[in-house]
């Protein structure tokens, strides 16, 4: 979504009439037809970080729903309201309403299903991996094939190999939704992604 061409998840368990909604991250009218088209309602945003090409349709949501809480590692939300990026005023985390701190090992329910939160900096330093099932929502830290960037304000290199390793230490294979680019799955990063190699040998 948007001109970044962010991924936005909606996670919904089986019998359920609502929902997770994971980094919305543009066009809130357009994630509100999703949601009315599945049947669903939101119980609650979950942020991979506070980046804001992941987060531009907080706001609609909150005033479609006013209560409805987001989630995010308390390291990704700064005290401004606002930033400037290539000369556009963006909304931070710190502007939303009821916003609700996720560190590791929390467990979020939401929409019938439980994730699991893992701290996995580099990108940012809040930076999470969120983990449902066999799923795991990796947001701007693992992709098909690369890593999100350590050059921003905030990014760490060091620590983003430490991530990636930790990524590729879980037990057994999973579903990888990122935050750009199209799904993949960690046994695929495994083998073929040069920076999930790299970082499986030096951590």
């Amino acid at each position: 979504m948007g001109d970044y061409e962010t991924n936005c998840y909606v996670l919904q368990g089986p019998g359920t009439g609502s929902c997770a909604v994971i980094d919305p991250a543009d066009d809130g009218p357009e994630i509100c037809r999703a949601l009315k088209k599945l049947g669903t309602v939101p119980e609650a945003v979950l942020l991979t970080h506070g980046h804001f090409d992941h987060i531009l349709a907080v706001p609609y949501l909150q005033e479609r729903w006013p209560r409805l809480p987001v989630y995010c590692h308390p390291l990704d939300c700064p005290k401004k309201t606002t930033e400037e990026y290539e000369g556009q005023i963006y909304p931070t985390v710190s502007a939303f309403r009821n916003l609700r701190r996720c560190e590791e090992g929390d467990s979020i329910s939401a929409g019938g299903l439980s994730l699991r939160v893992i701290c996995t900096p580099g990108h940012t330093p809040g930076s999470v991996t969120l983990i449902s099932g066999n799923a795991l929502f990796t947001g701007d830290t693992l992709f098909q094939g690369g890593i999100g960037r350590t050059d921003f304000e905030g990014g760490d290199n060091r620590a983003m190999m430490k991530s990636l390793a930790r990524l590729a230490a879980l037990s057994g294979d999973f579903r990888v939704f990122p935050g750009h680019g199209p799904a993949t799955t960690l046994n695929t990063e495994r083998t073929h992604n040069p920076c999930l190699r790299m970082a499986m040998k030096l951590y």
